[in-house]
């Protein structure tokens, strides 16, 4: 069987390279024109060169596929992309949703996002029928992904399209060479560049099992349906930050800022961008989030795919040894023992 995999240069299409390998399927990629990736073709992946948003590229990119993992996304908080987000993350989605059904694919799996649920109450437990209620507290990029999920199941029900979605919570793990978010604010911690912080909780999962959590999707899902791919701990910034420094023999930022504090400096910083330009350092739909104490349940994809996410302890620690391997983080060596 041939799976095709867009967004495989990123952090999790790039696993699930590695996994649809592993499971062995035949892969093929597409890679925009100014990325090279010659290991690819090193492991026998078939390498297609183009954009998401050409039709023209697409058609012979998912000719003759049987199956279809769309990873790829614009991911970015910064507003002053936001043309290129909804172009990327929304008409992208329906285009290539679409030319994959005219090209026969028999099943897509479409990456959508944990941040496209809504908010069942402040503490309370979000799963796939949280219903979007998130709009004032979402980034342009985190909109994105909800407007891509309802296009994509608009589609299955209107048009026919085979898709499911898999909902991947904020992923950490190896092999982050961007680094996307999750990894910036590692590198940050550890080197000493983040003196204060606002307490909000998190929900972190292991790239590898989000990654394999797409071919569960593929493999076991129903068309029609979402998975949240998150993490088995709803845990605060303060805990999180906790583990890394506990690994490193870091010390934790310093101040620890009150929401209340927060809001006010959220709204100068929007202010400041709209005068200025300049992206806002601390964002105002986060700290709005952050209000609501968002906690994810994974119940769904383990019960029905047999998804299993290792211990967060695990995923960090990996990650780590992965960043000091690779040149991301220097003078810095784990302590023994920290992920039991």
């Amino acid at each position: 069987m041939k799976i095709a995999i867009t967004g495989a240069s990123g952090y999790i299409g790039s696993h699930a390279v590695d996994h649809a390998l592993k499971k062995g399927y035949k892969v093929r990629i597409l890679l925009r024109n100014d990325i090279n990736r010659p290991d690819w073709a090193e492991k026998n992946v078939e390498i297609f060169k183009g954009d998401i948003r050409n039709e023209e590229a697409l058609i012979p990119f998912l000719t003759g596929v049987d199956y279809l993992i769309h990873c790829a996304a614009v991911n970015t908080p910064f507003s002053k992309r936001r043309k290129d987000i909804l172009e990327s993350n929304v008409e992208g989605v329906k285009l290539v949703l679409r030319t994959a059904q005219k090209q026969g694919v028999k099943k897509i799996v479409y990456t959508g996002s944990a941040a496209a649920l809504g908010c069942a109450g402040k503490g309370k437990m979000n799963n796939e029928d949280t219903a979007f209620n998130l709009w004032n507290a979402s980034t342009d990029y985190e909109r994105s992904k909800y407007l891509g999920e309802k296009a994509a199941l608009e589609l299955f029900k209107n048009e026919g399209v085979p898709v499911a979605i898999a909902e991947p919570a904020a992923a950490v793990g190896p092999g982050d060479v961007k680094p996307t978010y999750t990894g910036i604010l590692i590198m940050d911690l550890i080197n000493g560049k983040i003196p204060a912080y606002f307490d909000m909780r998190h929900n972190f999962v292991d790239v590898r099992d989000v990654a394999y959590g797409h071919l569960l999707v593929l493999e076991k899902g129903n068309i029609g349906e979402r998975y949240l791919l998150c993490g088995n701990d709803n845990i605060r910034m303060s805990e999180y930050f906790k583990m890394i420094c506990e690994m490193t023999g870091k010390k934790p930022p310093r101040f620890v800022l009150p929401l209340w504090m927060v809001y006010p400096m959220a709204w100068g910083f929007k202010l400041l961008w709209k005068l200025t330009g300049i992206e806002p350092y601390i964002r105002l739909s986060t700290v709005r989030r952050a209000r609501l104490d968002l906690h994810y349940d994974n119940a769904k994809a383990k019960q029905q795919l047999g998804y299993n996410p290792r211990p967060l302890k695990e995923a960090i620690r990996d990650e780590l040894q992965w960043m000091i391997a690779h040149g991301y983080l220097k003078n810095v060596a784990l302590k023994n023992n920290e992920a039991d």
